[in-house]
């Protein structure tokens, strides 16, 4: 079973995991036998002590592609291949079809979806979505450090609000943050992106979860020397 590890208790309101495999890694009897069963959308909701809402976006274009989002607050938006589907037939009637309804759903039900990729050299994109109170960051943390910041460019006067960091060693690994719009100031919000090409398992997504969380708390909750960095 594909699980996400301590999901009542994870930092993100928001994991997206996407999975794609070029069409030209695949035999041709894969390409052939796959392509009318491997696309669709599915919704559901996995009741705990905090419920996780679950989609699952699957289709066959360029890549075999598989979009997986897990949200902790509230539904997310609806897939985007439903999203298209009922734009394109425009009936009224599809608003009570059964996948529209956040109904419960056996985990299982979901992760065997993506049993396709098992083995396979996929690239995975895995992306951690946050939001906290900046009066609940330390004072010495990396972002805490440099909201504020201040340039002159003319008579205009600029801050930082917000910024985006790839990690070293990792080119396609990033962290992005912002001052939230609207909350005054009081709100930080940004997301984490791990991307990378591997062999995939079952814990592929929960191991990328566990790293970027790992960074989430360096970044955003550990003391930072960014200030003697800067100096030196």
């Amino acid at each position: 079973m594909l699980v996400i590890p301590n999901l009542c208790e994870t930092l993100f309101h928001r994991i997206e995991a996407v999975l794609s495999v070029p069409i030209e890694d695949l035999t041709e009897d894969e390409q052939e036998n796959n392509c009318e069963t491997f696309g669709g959308a599915f919704l559901g909701r996995i009741q705990g002590e905090r419920d996780v809402f679950v989609s699952l976006e699957l289709n066959n274009v360029e890549a075999k592609y598989a979009c997986l989002s897990l949200s902790f607050e509230k539904p997310p938006e609806w897939p985007q291949f439903w999203q298209r589907v009922c734009a394109e037939l425009d009936d009224p009637e599809l608003e009570e079809f059964p996948i529209r309804k956040w109904q419960d759903s056996d985990p299982e039900l979901i992760w065997k979806e993506l049993a396709f990729f098992l083995s396979r050299n996929v690239d995975l994109i895995v992306e951690g979505a946050f939001a906290i109170d900046r009066d609940k960051l330390p004072l010495d943390s990396l972002i805490a450090s440099m909201i504020g910041l201040r340039t002159l460019a003319g008579e205009e006067q600029f801050l930082l609000s917000g910024a985006q960091f790839a990690v070293r060693g990792f080119p396609d690994d990033t962290i992005s943050w912002y001052l939230k719009p609207g909350s005054h100031g009081r709100k930080v919000s940004g997301q984490l992106v791990r991307q990378c090409v591997e062999h995939f398992h079952f814990e592929s997504i929960s191991n990328a979860v566990h790293l970027i969380e790992a960074r989430f708390n360096r970044v955003v909750r550990a003391k930072s020397n960014v200030q003697s960095n800067a100096a030196s």
